[in-house]
């Protein structure tokens, strides 16, 4: 497996973790809380101040992230408080947030899976090819930049190169496309590509990359 998805995989399944507890643990909290409502002020502060009023209780303050809320000054919002002790509250449905950090998650995970999935098949086509076809060797005719691809402020590198095959005669001109460093430290000293042919259709081929270790995204 790919070390960047086996990374992800972990990264989600924690995130996935981390929703779950978010979700039970706003769950538990909002069966005991009561709501009161709060005014909002000092918006211009990096956490909003609210005030807010429990029932047969003294006026309470309550800080939140001006990051993630979009209040201003006299705004009225939901309070959602602990009757034990007011000054554990918060104004937003915490059982939403969970939801939304295990949906987030769940659809990188689902990516990741097929990214898994479409490194194992291309595993499985290179061992085919390389187990059942008939290998001739590529010369490289050239290294370009692909100046219309840019990818932060990056651009890649395309390898081109040629071949015969010796049964058929014919001649085959390909590319490997999207190398995302300069190649010229891999190429050093090769005398060319290894390309394998398909023995029952010649017109199919794979040209090997694994020179190229994780440089080359196609």
């Amino acid at each position: 497996m790919n070390k960047g998805t086996i990374i992800l995989l972990v990264m989600c399944l924690l995130a996935i973790l981390a929703g779950i507890v978010v979700y039970f643990e706003a769950s538990a909290f909002q069966k005991k809380a009561r709501i009161a409502e709060g005014i909002v002020t000092d918006t211009r502060m990096s956490s909003y101040h609210v005030i807010f009023t429990p029932d047969n209780e003294a006026e309470q303050n309550l800080y939140i992230s001006a990051r993630t809320h979009g209040h201003h000054d006299g705004d009225k919002v939901r309070v959602f408080y602990n009757p034990d002790n007011p000054a554990k509250a918060r104004i937003t449905d915490g059982k939403r947030g969970g939801k939304k950090i295990i949906f987030w998650a769940f659809v990188v995970l689902v990516f990741d899976l097929y990214m898994m999935y479409l490194n194992r098949k291309n595993n499985r086509i290179t061992s085919n090819f390389k187990t059942n076809g008939r290998k001739v060797l590529a010369e490289i005719t050239g290294v370009e930049t692909d100046y219309n691809t840019t990818i932060r402020k990056v651009h890649p590198y395309t390898i081109n190169c040629k071949w015969s095959d010796p049964i058929t005669g014919k001649t085959y001109n390909d590319s490997i496309k999207y190398i995302w460093k300069d190649p010229a430290p891999l190429l050093s000293g090769r005398t060319g590509i290894d390309v394998y042919i398909d023995r029952q259709d010649p017109g199919k081929y794979m040209i090997d990359k694994e020179f190229l270790g994780d440089v080359s995204l196609r």
